[in-house]
């Protein structure tokens, strides 16, 4: 039978030997940016809300049981920094797609508690259109008289103790300023305030 023929066989009355037999839709590869494996949860989620898991170590994981729609793959833990999500995997069940994914959670560091508990602020300085601003001024008057000044993209950052209310105000030239004010607290060691000026 020609192939033309076994094709037209096939739309007409199918043919189940096309489909892959017990072979796998997916395997996924987890590599440093220096191209080392490193180990790493990978979860799988097909469009139906199931979610398969495996943990990378020193070879591919492999997805066999999936269908033929596009999948989301997660690399890290939640929670952690430098999680990867990749969308709309495709797959298919007549060959396995390798998925190759760089992650660095070495990038992380170990985070060493200070002492005493604090607060990382970011001030984002904007114009009333979006613009960042360059050499804004934002003046602290708590939890002590501070006066800072922003980079190119209108960032600045402060550190503060855990429970220290923060008060101030940003300006810059030919707009008026802006009022901030709120708490540092232990449960957000991460802050960052977004402020917009006004004319």
């Amino acid at each position: 039978m020609s192939r033309l023929a076994f094709l037209a066989t096939c739309l007409v009355s199918g043919c189940p030997a096309l489909l892959g037999q017990g072979s796998c839709s997916l395997a996924v590869r987890v590599l440093l940016p220096d191209g080392r494996r490193v180990e790493a949860p990978v979860s799988v989620q097909e469009q139906n809300g199931r979610v398969e898991e495996q943990e990378h170590e020193d070879s591919d994981v492999t997805f066999c049981d999936l269908g033929i729609l596009p999948v989301t793959v997660t690399v890290g833990s939640n929670g952690l920094c430098n999680q990867v999500l990749i969308r709309r995997v495709p797959i298919s069940v007549e060959r396995t797609y390798l998925l190759t994914v760089t992650y660095d959670p070495l990038a992380c560091g170990e985070r060493v508690p200070s002492p005493v508990p604090t607060c990382k602020i970011l001030f984002r300085v904007a114009d009333p259109t979006g613009k960042w601003q360059s050499q804004a001024r934002v003046h602290l008057s708590s939890p002590r008289p501070t006066d800072l000044t922003t980079d190119r993209f209108g960032r600045v950052s402060f550190i503060a103790r855990a429970d220290d209310e923060v008060n101030g105000t940003a300006t810059s030239r030919g707009y008026s300023p802006v009022s901030f004010s709120f708490g540092c607290t232990r449960l957000e060691p991460l802050i960052e305030r977004y402020l917009k000026l006004e004319k």
